[in-house]
């Protein structure tokens, strides 16, 4: 491969900062807002206009991850802290409802423009927090497991953060990776897929079909080339409307590599291809949508793994599905083992009535940090804690995790590997998270 050599630069330095969050999807929104709110001085920066990541961008419309389902089948809250502010305050607008019965869980439908406007909102009310959006982390300037800057990308030109502390929320763990601490990606990722939306739906007489959907794809799925043997339609609450997932988007016959630029270009042309025939298979064969049509498709790709660190500690299957409790333990899950495999198969393992396992302090932290720590779809895991831990009930409660033990670390500029954990969790629980 040839190579240019790029010469020696001087960036100005845009901001300076108790924390740097690279990335806002759940993850970086929550330990954004947490931090400031914590009286950190904090930039959130994201390549996107808008933030929120998959839960806006990739266009989800559930929250997953945020109930737990006990021994007689009642629903009861696993989260805490911002992820139940969200929620609550997405509730009083009407623009989320549930939790809806699931499977052997739970989930909470939402509307998606109504979580990218509350984003706005929220971050605007923090005078702590500096968002800068359009924005992309390009180079991270390290030493000894120390992030010393972040060179960003905007629209104006090259800029320089400079932190104390750094948070990767990137989805890829682009920081950690740049750092040149450990990442890995496993042998098989999931699929992605692309959520798109459709209206003038009669729902009413779509119902029965909508029921035995998984059914129909199945029954359909060589027949009519489906990519998916099973999925959802998901009302939004607004009339006539739906999320729909029925998508998974295939290169070479296997899931892409969202890291990969070519593959990447890919993958979403092929997810909007997707919605396009989709909505028509869903008009041929489903009453009460005859009338209805491709309103959008989710401005991007809805990844569901890439790259991720190689922390202290991975969470495994076992951990999962054991309900294991950690003496580190700093968030909360119960979403079963969802893993989006070859054939159109997405395969669950759900944990027992009652059961919820932790997340360990440890899966945030990369090995030989010591200023960084990542959240969301960075997290340390196996292949299959990971298909669990994915979801944005948790992600929002790392995010939290992550902003409590900067501000922890902070006044002694402690490393974040040798941090006090129980002091963390003692800020958890102020902060109202579980």
């Amino acid at each position: 491969m040839a190579h240019v050599v790029l010469p020696a630069e001087r960036l100005p330095v845009a901001h300076a900062a108790d924390v740097v969050v690279a990335g806002g999807g759940a993850a970086g929104i929550a330990a954004a807002v947490t931090a400031a709110r914590l009286g950190l001085r904090t930039v959130l920066v994201d390549d996107a206009s808008f933030l929120g990541g998959m839960s806006t961008g990739g266009c989800v419309g559930t929250f997953c991850g945020f109930y737990r389902r006990e021994r007689d089948a009642s629903l009861v809250r696993l989260v805490g802290g911002f992820a139940v502010e969200v929620m609550d305050r997405l509730a009083a607008d009407g623009q989320c409802y549930g939790p809806v019965p699931f499977k052997a869980t739970g989930a909470v439908p939402y509307v998606p423009w109504a979580l990218k406007r509350l984003y706005d909102d929220v971050v605007d009310a923090e005078p702590n927090l500096t968002l800068l959006l359009h924005a992309r982390v390009v180079r991270t300037l390290a030493r000894d497991g120390r992030v010393e800057a972040l060179e960003v990308s905007t629209r104006g030109g090259r800029v320089a953060l400079q932190a104390s502390y750094v948070v990767d929320a990137t989805g890829d763990a682009a920081v950690v990776a740049d750092a040149g601490l450990p990442t890995e990606r496993g042998t098989a990722l999931q699929y992605p897929s692309m959520m798109f939306t459709m209206q003038h739906v009669d729902l009413e007489a779509a119902l029965p079909t909508l029921l035995a959907l998984g059914e129909l794809l199945e029954r359909h799925y060589e027949s009519a080339g489906l990519p998916r043997r099973s999925g959802n339609v998901i009302p939004t609450g607004r009339s006539g409307e739906v999320l729909v997932a029925i998508s998974r988007v295939a290169v070479g016959g296997r899931a892409p590599d969202a890291t990969d630029a070519d593959e990447l270009t890919r993958s979403e042309m092929l997810g909007r291809e997707q919605a396009d025939r989709l909505g028509a298979f869903l008009r041929a064969q489903v009453p009460g949508f005859g009338e209805a049509f491709v309103a959008d498709a989710a401005p991007r790709l809805g990844i569901r793994e890439s790259r991720r660190i190689r922390g202290i500690y991975a969470l495994g299957g076992d951990d999962v599905l054991g309900g294991r409790r950690f003496a580190d333990g700093v968030a909360r899950g119960a979403w079963p083992i969802e893993l989006h495999a070859d054939d159109g198969r997405t395969e669950w393992r759900f944990l027992d009535d009652g059961l919820w396992y932790e997340v360990p302090y440890r899966c945030l932290l990369p090995v030989g940090t010591q200023n960084v720590l990542a959240v969301g779809r960075c997290v340390s895991a196996t292949r299959e804690g990971f298909a669990s831990v994915r979801v944005l009930g948790t992600c929002f409660a790392e995010g939290q995790a992550a902003a409590a033990a900067i501000a922890t670390a902070l006044p002694h500029a402690t490393p974040l590997a040798v941090v006090d954990v129980d002091a963390v969790r003692a800020r958890l629980v102020a902060i109202g998270a579980l």
